[in-house]
């Protein structure tokens, strides 16, 4: 699986200069220091070989994986021919810091006299191997040994294994350096070497064995990446199997999806002889060091913004205003319309609209358009006045509007107490059903009460039981007198 962020293009303004000094420090030690040994190694094996120190080696190793209740190494090691089995010790046991350790105390050896003749012959040995850069500064499971810890993070295993690494971290590099700056960049891969490396020794404590490669600080890089970056959608690449595509999605999104790979490779994967343990614990460290990052403001909003598409002014208003006063009617009604389906609260679009329709003379429009503007509320005292204004034109009207426009007028009336021309109104509003009548004259009464008007309340109260003395709103009318 391939995940790769390629989200800004690298250009002047955006070079990672610390990302770019890391990638030639790795670059460097590997074609400086590290190519030359393998002749190096060649040269201490073939010596290792000849000297003989190998037959006073493998029963050494024989006994100390016995001692150790390394049964299945023992097993392993017994398999191989004779010729094999000093091969393995010349180029395996480096790393093996318990059977290095026991070695150099004298316990693996039967005599002291074995051990003296041991002793000057391995001397010359570990002299050659001294010379070898990738040994003396790779990360040995079992050992605490914090330079290791950090140099281990610069040595590779071959080109192909540099060249994937700096691959990742100049992408990676590109996002992160600009999101939160050079210097802060380098103490999360610098912290996220040591953190990954703290992970692999605790994870293989007891184990032989060595690792080396920049991949553990990269995939500290990854963590801070995802937390800093959060929700905001990045584009990146990714390639699984035979899929492959390049789509947009949160960066933090990828935490769990690289963290999960790694996890599941570290417990599935165990022979693949990768650091999957050093990914895992570089990630996690990376995403602490991010989420710090974060909560004490130590982020570039700038540079992770400065890539998002700036909004398009939204104009449709102000061309909208512009079609009315030529009187392009059918023109700004479009466009005010796709403004009401998109922000329907807003009254100042809903007067425009009905004023397109009256100048449009569609009065069927009008009225709807009218309905709609009462139900909306103002904004500011001067919407607030539109409305008003419309209620008085509409009082003054010698016609009535449709039965739902005047539900809503009525409506807007009462809540604004504008109970005169509610008044007006209702006076005319023989349109609708008695009982309903009788209700909104109600209400209206009421509202004079809330507004500590008793007179008004009264008299409409009066007139409620006198023009629909049947009905249920003449009870409540009646009760209303008699308890006032």
């Amino acid at each position: 699986m391939l995940i790769l962020p390629l989200h800004k293009p690298l250009s002047l303004a955006t070079f990672p200069c610390v990302t770019a000094l890391l990638v030639l420090v790795n670059v460097l030690i590997y074609f400086g220091w590290q190519v030359p040994d393998e002749d190096k190694v060649q040269a201490a094996q073939a010596w290792y070989l000849a000297s003989g120190l190998d037959a006073r080696e493998v029963p050494a190793y024989r006994k100390h994986l016995i001692e150790t209740g390394q049964v299945e190494a023992l097993q392993a090691f017994e398999a191989l021919p004779a010729r094999d089995k000093s091969v393995y010790l010349a180029a395996s046991t480096q790393t093996d810091v318990a059977f290095q350790q026991a070695l150099q105390h004298g316990e693996l050896f039967e005599t002291e006299e074995e051990r003296n003749e041991w002793a000057p012959l391995h001397q010359q040995y570990q002299s050659r191997l001294d010379q070898v850069f990738t040994l003396r500064h790779l990360l040995r499971s079992s050992e605490w040994s914090l330079p290791r810890m950090f140099s281990s993070a610069f040595l590779h295993g071959d080109a192909l294994h540099l060249f994937g690494n700096m691959v990742l971290l100049v992408a990676l590099g590109l996002l992160l350096e600009g999101a939160i700056g050079s210097w802060r960049f380098l103490a999360v891969y610098l912290l996220g070497a040591l953190g990954s490396s703290a992970v692999s020794v605790l994870w293989r404590w007891g184990e032989a064995g060595g690792g080396l490669g920049a991949s553990g600080a990269i995939a500290a890089v990854m963590g801070a990446f995802c937390v800093v970056w959060g929700l905001r959608p990045v584009r990146f690449f990714y390639w699984f199997g035979i899929l492959f595509n390049y789509v947009r999605a949160p960066a933090i999104w990828l935490l769990p999806v690289w963290l999960g790979w790694e996890v599941f490779n570290l417990f599935t994967n165990q022979g693949a002889g990768i650091g999957f343990d050093a990914h895992a614990g570089g990630l996690v460290c990376g995403a602490l060091l991010g989420g710090v990052l974060v909560l004490t403001h130590q982020t570039r909003e700038s540079f992770m913004r400065e890539d998002e598409t700036p909004a398009v002014p939204d104009t449709r208003w102000e061309q909208a205003l512009l079609h009315m006063g030529r009187m392009e009617n059918a023109t700004a009604e479009r466009l005010l319309a796709a403004l009401a389906a998109e922000q329907p609260h807003r009254l100042d679009v809903a007067l425009a609209r009905l004023r397109v329709a009256d100048n449009d003379g569609r009065g069927a429009a009008a009225q709807a358009r009218l309905g709609e503007a009462m139900m909306l509320e103002a904004t500011d005292p001067a919407e607030r006045a539109a409305q008003h204004n419309l209620v008085k034109k509409l009082q003054a009207s010698p016609g009535m509007p449709p039965a739902p426009t005047l539900r809503a007028v009525l409506a807007r009336c009462f809540k604004q107490a504008w109970l005169a021309e509610a008044e007006a109104l209702l006076l005319k509003a023989s349109g609708l059903p008695e009982g309903e009548q009788a209700q909104l004259w109600l209400r209206l009464a009421l509202r004079h009460g809330e507004l500590h008007a008793p007179e008004e309340q009264r008299r409409l109260l009066d007139g409620i039981a006198r023009r629909y003395p049947g009905s249920e709103q003449a009870g409540k009318a009646r009760f209303l007198l008699e308890n006032n």
